[in-house]
């Protein structure tokens, strides 16, 4: 089976702002629930940034304001679940616009299938990881390698993953992840090599949509 036959569009936006991005994103989220549009995976990389989710505290950022614009990070809140994130150049961030309701699909599944994508990926390059529902998000010998944050206001997907590939990993000491302080990593370092972000956005963008495929029909299974 191709990507194409499962009846999700890809939408490459390269390199684009993070505010821009999401009212981009959120404009695509209400044609999806009003029925006037495909399913969606969007590929993206930002300039650097950090979101708050729902529980998001601005504690667990550890710069003062002015420091932050003195470095040239954004933050904003956003409508997607967990803590602080960051965002930058070198990290393949992929965001779902799917509709559970025409694939039958429940929110657990959909967690699931995301984290089985990016476990798949890393695989593809000779690497174990696994979704840890203590820690969310990828990791690999006990290192963080991607994060998850959705949000599904009326049954349908939006905000999704960021899979670091070959991003500042000093950034990460910026922050207390999910209040955590967990060492994160890349796939650059961890196979010690170069590796492109459009090479992982096709890749995440063709185990994405085999996973969503599996999951499809699993309504009610776990919600």
């Amino acid at each position: 089976m191709n990507d194409n036959d499962y009846n999700i569009e890809r939408l490459d936006w390269g390199v684009r702002d993070y505010l821009r991005s999401l009212e981009a994103m959120r404009q695509r989220h209400a044609a999806r629930a009003a029925g006037q549009v495909a399913d969606a995976i969007i590929c993206v990389e930002h300039p650097k940034v950090f979101t708050l989710g729902k529980r998001g505290g601005r504690e667990h950022i550890l710069l003062g304001d002015e420091e932050l614009a003195r470095e040239g990070f954004s933050v904003y809140h956003v409508e997607r679940g967990g803590d602080v994130t960051y965002h930058g150049p070198g990290q393949a961030v992929v965001y779902p616009v799917i509709d559970l309701r025409a694939r039958h699909m429940g929110v657990r599944a959909l967690v699931e299938a995301v984290a089985g994508a990016i476990c798949q990926v890393t695989a593809e390059y000779g690497l174990t990881a696994a979704w840890d529902d203590e820690r969310p998000g990828v990791w690999t010998h006990g290192r963080k390698i991607a994060a998850v944050g959705l949000a599904i206001p009326q049954r349908v997907s939006m905000h999704g993953l960021a899979f670091n590939v070959c991003p500042d990993l000093g950034h990460y000491r910026l922050i207390e992840a999910c209040g955590l302080s967990a060492e994160s990593t890349s796939l650059c370092q961890e196979l010690g090599r170069p590796v492109s972000v459009t090479e992982v956005h096709d890749r995440l963008f063709a185990a994405l949509c085999r996973q969503l495929a599996l999951a499809a029909g699993s309504l009610g299974a776990h919600d």
